[in-house]
């Protein structure tokens, strides 16, 4: 269809989108990291830039939702039979998610500036957090399978980097480390699948950019799989390996059990990476991959009754519910909201699993905006409390050198050092208050809209064992308004345990996020609303199919899906999530012996939780045990014993040779002629005898 000039103008271009922020991490590496805020002036200025051309992309969408997507490609590698490209695809999906992105980044950045101002390294900050940006962007955009690998590795490496920012900590180092591990652990799989997918599908891309995710003309993902089981080259079974392949990279991007593991410790980064990368973007970018390639975990018919999405369901939901009971009693206030981030992907998964791709990204559009909030929340606490402990250089120097297994909690990050910081911090508190309101599904906040369709996607679900999945996922809902206001109550009533008193806080560049990103932490589940379900609500008409903003505009297949509210299963999340907030006000605000209790009379359950399952150390036992083991004895096998006697034979067969050839040289002529003809003569004679 024919484009207006404004439209053809933003779509065209769209890659500065991704250059942006390459350019400014570029300039601020190479001219501006001695101009502190020449550097962070670059760096806001590239992602503003992208937010608002984020923000008339998705304008543009809106108004035109019949608009194809649009995509602009560059050869990157050609030969007779094979054809790779590199570009930029603009559709619905690509938009919601460059919007979260470019906020959340946007926001963060402003953040960084009064959290990092004091830090060494705060050019180098910038630079990273541009390069992370960019790169994140990039496979947001990407057109194909193989792009997106690219740019999914890209942003692997710039979250080792982010992770590990302060490495003159042991434990930051150790973190990076652990993360980059685990997550190339799951990125084979991925690369696996994918080589396996297009093995399969091979003849079908020829003269035609392989592995694209859209096309015009059909070459794209759902076109090859037709192709794949027409000619015989792929079959049901083969699509679930491959798909389970694939799926590995999600699982561990997002931090899904069994690769889970690294997401806790990675909050040894700087606050505002937590809020970046571990709360709305780079482990969002699991859930979105599954998503955008969404036909590769289907049936090779196109429907929902597959194998591959009912292992992503059950991945969800058993990760929601493991994580949700380790959160219930930690300490440290970032691991607590990092593993809420992994109980909410858990939710993520489960909704696209069970079929409910509208409301799988929905709860990833809200969870990003109340997450990121809730992370600077905690980064300001612990701003505000680090000048009470800054001074104690003997416990500076333990933090610094102590390793991540035997890991001490910072008390600036310890909720029993924290109490009756309302009085100090009100506006801080306040925006803690709407994040755990929204993230614990209450009414008329917005994760209240999206948390419950994917609850009642679950109870829809006609998988195996489908009356337990929608049961995790309530009683997760009970658990997270527990842990959730338990933090809150811990940190912001009672008296305040620590040692001196901290500043009562001002508005100021920190804050001043929390207050912006605390606006659609109320409102943006309103997208997904219809004012006509109030009447539903109160019982007064019967549950009807509505229509809302957000289905209309993003949906899976060609006309959007509208379920109608499921009533019974609404309010018992309610009910399970009101009494998960009883519970704590009774415990941590009215001194119930609630904690005591549970960890005298349940202390085994207790224990498991307090010590994450023990998942660490099963790893740490089996690659000791196990791994390192297989290994030394493989290498005393190859190389100790093949390669070293290799080695060894040559040397011997070289010395033993040469000790016999040094005695044919003695300065004799008549010897040396003696040598020569006799050389002739045999020759002569073994030409003579085996001639043909």
């Amino acid at each position: 269809m024919h484009l207006p000039t404004l439209t053809n103008v933003l779509f065209a271009w769209s890659p500065m989108i991704v250059l942006a922020p390459f350019i400014a991490a570029i300039v601020i590496i190479l001219f501006a990291r001695f101009n502190r805020t020449l550097s962070m002036l670059l760096s806001v200025g590239a992602v503003a830039y992208c937010f608002l051309h984020s923000c008339a992309i998705l304008n543009v969408l809106y108004n035109q939702p019949l608009l194809n997507p649009a995509s602009i490609n560059w050869d990157w590698f050609n030969s007779q039979s094979f054809h790779l490209s590199m570009g930029v695809m603009i559709d619905h999906l690509a938009a919601v998610m460059l919007l979260v992105v470019t906020t959340i980044s946007l926001f963060v950045q402003i953040y960084s500036h009064g959290y990092m101002r004091e830090d060494p390294g705060y050019a180098r900050f910038f630079a990273y957090l541009s390069l992370f940006t960019g790169s994140m962007l990039g496979l947001v955009v990407s057109t194909n399978l193989f792009e997106s690998y690219f740019f999914w590795e890209l942003v692997g490496v710039m979250s080792y980097l982010l992770i590990g920012f302060w490495w003159h900590k042991r434990t930051a180092a150790e973190a990076a480390l652990k993360a980059f591990i685990v997550n190339r652990i799951g990125d084979f799989g991925f690369l696996i699948g994918i080589l396996f997918f297009l093995s399969s599908t091979f003849g079908f891309w020829v003269n035609h950019p392989i592995l694209m995710f859209s096309d015009p003309q059909g070459f794209d993902l759902v076109g090859a799989i037709r192709w794949g089981y027409s000619h015989g080259t792929l079959t049901e079974l083969t699509l679930t390996g491959i798909s389970i392949c694939m799926l590995l990279g999600p699982i561990a991007k997002s931090a899904q059990l069994p690769l889970h593991v690294w997401l806790a410790d990675a909050m040894e980064g700087p606050t505002p990476i937590s809020a970046l990368i571990h709360a709305a973007t780079m482990v969002a970018a699991g859930v979105y991959l599954i998503a955008r390639a969404y036909p590769i975990w289907l049936t090779p018919s196109q429907t929902l009754d597959s194998a591959g999405l009912a292992v992503i369901a059950w991945v969800g939901g058993i990760t929601a519910f493991v994580a949700a009971t380790i959160a219930l009693t930690q300490f440290d206030i970032k691991r607590i909201l990092a593993w809420s981030t992994v109980s909410q992907l858990g939710y993520m998964f489960c909704g696209l699993g069970t079929g409910a791709y509208t409301a799988g990204i929905f709860h990833l559009f809200n969870h990003a905006f109340f997450k990121a909030m809730l992370f600077l929340c905690s980064g300001a606490i612990i701003h505000a409390l680090h000048h009470c402990y800054a001074h104690d250089s003997q416990l500076q120097k333990r933090l610094n050198e102590v390793s991540l297994s035997d890991r001490l909690i910072p008390p600036d990050q310890d909720l029993r050092n924290m109490g009756g910081l309302w009085k100090y911090m009100p506006i801080t508190g306040s925006c803690f208050l709407v994040g755990c309101l929204s993230i614990s599904g209450i009414p008329g906040l917005s994760g209240f809209f999206s948390k419950d369709d994917i609850i009642s996607s679950a109870f829809r679900y006609t998988g195996g064992g489908h009356e337990l999945l929608s049961a995790l996922l309530i009683i997760t809902a009970g658990l997270t308004s527990f842990y959730m206001f338990r933090t809150f109550f811990m940190a912001f009533f009672g008296q305040y345990r620590g040692k001196e008193e901290p500043h009562k806080e001002k508005i100021s560049v920190m804050n001043l996020p929390l207050i912006a990103l605390a606006v659609p932490s109320i409102i943006s589940g309103y997208l997904g609303a219809n004012p006509q379900w109030l009447p539903q609500l109160c019982g007064i008409s019967a549950p009807t199919t509505l229509p809302n903003l957000f289905g209309q505009f993003l949906h899976w297949g060609p006309t959007a899906q509208f379920e109608s509210a499921n009533l019974q299963i609404m309010w018992i999340s309610i009910a399970f999530a009101a009494g998960g907030i009883l519970l704590a006000y009774m415990a941590y605000v009215k001194n119930f012996a609630v904690n005591s209790w549970c960890a005298d009379k349940f202390k085994p359950f207790y224990t498991l939780s307090w010590k994450k399952w023990y998942f660490d150390e099963i790893y740490l036992w089996i690659c000791q045990k196990l791994v390192l083991r297989l290994f030394r004895s493989l290498w005393n096998l190859i190389d100790m014993t093949l390669v070293d006697n290799c080695v060894n034979l040559s040397c011997f067969a070289t010395l033993g040779s040469g000790e016999l050839l040094r005695y044919s040289e003695n300065g004799r002529a008549q010897w040396y002629a003696l040598v020569i003809f006799g050389s002739v003569a045999t020759l002569a004679l073994l030409y003579f005898f085996i001639r043909p």
